[in-house]
């Protein structure tokens, strides 16, 4: 729900005045006055006749746009096409404000935006931050129009400082027509901040000697406030594969199927204590296939403490969680314990730190696990990824997990065949698991990212989609 604040912000925009067009180019393809030899720094307006629109484009602040997480609606053309008071920017350290865009879910269902705008170089200092929320079934072209606002809106200061204010206008649209606010009071909501999604998808593969189909139904019911937080949810998934081998010598045509089941129940309920402190109760129930499981069920009280405010919750995060509670197990087979079924009381502390910042983004945690029955009944898991942009069109993508799993109570006695292990069937007896990603990126040229060109865009940004086949 909006805030009066973020609701009187919403009826705020920025137009620019009339005139000569302000994105016009020049002819060498640059700016004038930007980077050339003799040309006047930006910002700063030269004497004489009424500047032209190249000349007001050269001196229009500088913009780097660092929408992180690949954010729903943060839409780069349409940004760049709808905001064109400033220059935009490909890289931060060219920039003169660099806005970043962090979201996360809020409790609604839908997304909040924390925007925040970093001054750098002549703005070193300035630094701003808005708030926008958008429900659930917002279409993409409304959360970007909102985007688009809000960037205005954040900008403004800055451009009242440069050469192009004069041209800047503010206009307020009164709500439903009226001149005076309407009262948050007489805003009623008849869901009682409940909001429930359901999402269901489908997928069939078939060809004459295989087949694959897919089905996956998902349920939810959450609200949020201030004090409590409540989400419960339901989900199936069923897959079904079919492999036909051809016959050979000495060996008849068979047909292989593998069907994989998947279906849980989940609800959990947050009290926020203090802006560190918050206490919870986890409840599941779940069947599948691939752990052997017939049931799991497990009910685990949690306690939880963020080393930064709550408030900060955008910016940067450092929370320890432990949780500990009973584990009731139906299993489909016989595990290598022995055991049928069986009850068992397990701890887990997770520590995760969270970091969105001009550099970049940032997640790491440290999770442990033990059932209490048999220490060394355990998994550590260390895990993260990180996207550092550390130099001028330079960035370096770093993501991966490394565990020690000695927790895996659920393994049939039986084994696995051959036909189930190539099929992952089940999961597999393994003492450790690795997975690793690094990407290094490199872009140079242009410091200028204004222009926006669509044409051939089925082909992918890059035209990596065309391609020549001999």
């Amino acid at each position: 729900m909006l805030s009066a604040a973020t609701r009187l912000l919403s009826s705020f925009a920025l137009v620019v005045g009339a005139g000569a067009p302000l994105l016009a180019q020049a002819p060498t393809g640059r700016p004038a006055g930007v980077g050339g030899p003799g040309g006047p720094p930006p910002g700063v307006m030269t004497r004489g006749a009424a500047p032209d629109s190249v000349t007001l484009q050269s001196q229009a602040i500088r913009v780097f746009l660092d929408c992180q997480g690949r954010s729903r609606g943060c839409d780069r053309d349409f940004i760049v096409t709808e905001v064109n008071f400033v220059n935009w920017m490909r890289d931060r350290f060219d920039s003169d404000v660099q806005i970043l865009a962090a979201a996360l879910t809020n409790g609604g269902g839908g997304i909040e935006y924390t925007v925040t705008f970093i001054g750098r170089r002549k703005f070193e200092g300035m630094a701003d931050t808005l708030i926008l929320n958008t429900l659930p079934n917002d279409p993409d072209d409304r959360i970007r129009r909102e985007l688009v606002r809000t960037f205005k809106l954040g900008l403004a200061r800055y451009v009242a400082r440069s050469p192009i204010a004069s041209r800047m206008q503010m206009v307020y649209a009164a709500p439903f027509g009226q001149q005076a606010q309407v009262s948050a009071a007489a805003l009623k909501d008849r869901w009682n901040l409940w909001t429930y999604t359901s999402n269901f998808n489908a997928f069939v593969r078939a060809e004459e000697r295989q087949g694959n189909t897919n089905a996956s139904l998902s349920l939810s019911a959450n609200r949020a406030t201030a004090n409590w937080k409540l989400n419960f949810s339901l989900s199936g998934n069923v897959t079904e594969q079919r492999f036909d081998i051809a016959a050979r010598p000495g060996r008849p045509a068979f047909t292989v199927r593998n069907e994989q089941r998947t279906f849980a129940a989940n609800g959990l309920m947050v009290k926020s204590l203090s802006s560190h402190w918050s206490a919870g109760m986890k409840a599941g129930a779940s069947y599948s296939d691939f752990l052997n499981q017939d049931l799991a069920v497990r009910m685990q009280p949690a306690i939880e403490y963020n080393v930064f405010p709550w408030t900060e919750q955008t910016r940067r995060q450092l929370t320890i969680l432990y949780n500990v509670g009973p584990n009731w197990y139906d299993y489909q087979r016989t595990t290598v314990l022995g055991r049928d079924r069986e009850t068992r009381i397990s701890q887990q502390l997770t520590s995760s730190f969270v970091a969105r910042q001009q550099w970049g983004s940032s997640n790491i945690s440290l999770d442990w696990l033990n059932y209490l029955h048999d220490f060394n009944r355990h998994a550590l898991t260390l895990s993260g990824n990180a996207d550092l942009r550390i130099g001028r069109g330079f960035s370096l993508n770093l993501g991966g997990s490394v565990a020690r799993i000695r927790d895996q109570l659920y393994l049939p006695a039986a084994g696995n065949t051959e036909e189930e292990i190539l099929l992952q069937r089940q999961a597999l007896e393994t003492g450790f698991r690795i997975t690793t990603n690094v990407g290094i990126r490199y872009t140079f040229g242009s410091i200028y990212n204004t222009i926006v060109n669509q044409r051939f865009s089925s082909l992918g940004s890059s035209g990596g989609r065309f391609f020549f086949q001999f």
